[in-house]
């Protein structure tokens, strides 16, 4: 099948972000399926133009096997305002007429939901080349922005996205879903449960199994020092956003610093609204057990989390995680093998169910600086087993190579109605 995949945030190992689009075409391909991946050249995370595209305004690339067509899209933006929705539409207005424009007539469509505009023009460009849509789901928009975004139901724009989000769903001939409770969402609204399929983030054997790529010299530098100096190195890895609760993690550096506890260091890996305001926080209180660093290509992460102790994630209390979570740092986390402080109140906690780390609820950095404690205490053969459990549990449920034989069934089945 010719399968194109719509995500406006896709991107290949050698850059910072998700590469679950990524991933999942390598598996595709490998059964000799042709994969077309469109994504932006604007990476909102390094905040900069990933591809030159010259005047044209998009690029086809090759990568490992996985065509993708790098699209320019305006304005560039910071943080979460209007700039970045005018990118968001510019991408969707843009992907339609080159949809039109390539020769290759698209079998099945996936357009990937980090925001609607993506699910309107995946299924416009579905019906005028005939193909199937399918439509994947990242995140419940709009309801994510009124859990997180603090926008009331009553709002225009919350309305109009809920007839938007309504009308996509009902021209889906499948709906895939990475929260393991968003079809209890979906079903709510009077779509039918037998077009929603769970399929959750996951992370690529492959990928992991190469330790060796060089880190950031800053990075290198910082990591060997600590090192020297007999630290055991807390890792975080991912977006610095509103949703990210970074606060808690810097609270928990405070106690632990006000404390004595001089063994704990914590690395900050990554970019987004909230570093800025983190940075300005950690000077005025004088923490010398935290460091902040730019964002890692995918392809570097193995070897950051090979080269720390322990891995830390922290999330905001919302309704929102009633219908669950799968971010892909946990499952990166987890096929590291190592132990895992996971602060959230999501119904599922896949921390607890493998014993590969320790849940502490969110917003509570004493809970958290407990945890870094009791963790800093066990001996390193013992935080060792607790990480195999989280590997044992990711090569289960959240391999990639497993998810992508769903992906395949979900596709055909979708042909099929």
């Amino acid at each position: 099948m010719n399968i194109w995949i719509f995500n406006h945030y896709a991107t290949p190992p050698d850059t910072p972000g998700s590469t679950r689009n990524y991933d999942f075409a390598r598996e595709l391909i490998k059964n000799g399926h042709y994969i077309l991946i469109f994504a932006a050249s604007y990476n909102h995370r390094t905040l900069r133009e990933e591809r030159y595209l010259g005047k044209k305004g998009y690029k086809v690339e090759n990568i490992d096997g996985v065509e993708f067509v790098w699209l320019k899209t305006c304005p560039k933006y910071i943080g979460n305002g209007l700039r970045r929705v005018l990118n968001m539409i510019s991408y969707a207005l843009r992907i339609i007429p080159l949809g039109l424009k390539l020769t290759e007539k698209p079998d099945v469509i996936v357009a990937t939901w980090p925001h609607p505009f993506v699910g309107l023009a995946g299924w416009l460009l579905a019906k005028l080349r005939k193909a199937t849509f399918i439509l994947q789901v990242h995140d419940l928009w709009p309801q994510t922005l009124v859990e997180i975004g603090s926008y009331s139901n009553k709002s225009p724009l919350i309305v109009t996205l809920r007839i938007l989000e309504k009308f996509l769903y009902l021209r889906a001939s499948k709906i895939i879903v990475l929260l393991p409770r968003a079809a209890d969402y979906i079903v709510g609204l009077g779509i039918a449960s037998d077009k929603i399929v769970y399929i959750p983030n996951g992370v690529s054997p492959e990928l992991f199994s190469d330790t060796n790529v060089d880190l950031p010299v800053e990075l290198e530098t910082a990591i060997s020092g600590l090192k020297m100096e007999g630290k055991l190195l807390i890792v975080y890895a991912g977006a610095h956003g509103i949703a990210n609760d970074m606060d808690t993690i810097l609270e928990a550096a405070r106690l632990l610093q006000d404390k004595g506890l001089r063994g704990a260091y914590f690395l900050l890996v990554g970019e987004g609204p909230e570093k800025s305001r983190l940075k300005e926080v950690a000077n005025r209180w004088a923490l010398n057990n935290i460091g902040f660093f730019n964002p890692i290509p995918k392809k570097a992460i193995p070897g950051l989390l090979n080269a720390c102790d322990i891995a830390s994630i922290a999330i905001k209390r919302s309704a929102l995680y009633n219908y669950g979570i799968s971010l892909n740092k946990l499952w990166d986390y987890m096929i590291s093998a190592k132990p895992i402080i996971w602060a959230t109140n999501s119904i599922n906690d896949p921390v607890t169910e493998s014993s590969c780390g320790i849940t502490v609820p969110p917003e509570d950095a004493g809970a958290m600086a407990e945890a870094i404690v009791m963790l800093c205490g066990m001996s390193k053969i013992e935080r060792r087993e607790m990480g195999l459990r989280g590997y044992d549990y990711v090569m289960k449920y959240h391999s990639i190579p497993v998810l992508a034989v769903q992906l395949l069934e979900t596709i055909k089945e979708a042909k099929q109605r």
